[in-house]
């Protein structure tokens, strides 16, 4: 396998998808809207609120 470094485009583009996947899920939590997350390979309703949680608790945290 390679081990390069990611290109800093291929950082900030990954930084602003982070951002945005945060913005929308702080707006879904305001409005108590639920979300699809991939667990194990499989689609799980869980509320927008407890993904803020996990993801500000873990950011590297793969739901």
């Amino acid at each position: 396998m390679d081990n390069q470094k990611p290109s800093k485009m291929a950082v900030e583009a990954r930084d602003c998808m982070e951002r945005a996947v945060h913005d929308e899920l702080v707006k879904k939590a305001k409005l108590g809207q639920d979300v699809i997350v991939n667990r194990e390979g499989k689609p799980y309703k869980i509320s927008a609120v407890e993904a803020l949680r996990i993801q500000e608790e873990d950011p590297e945290y793969k739901a």
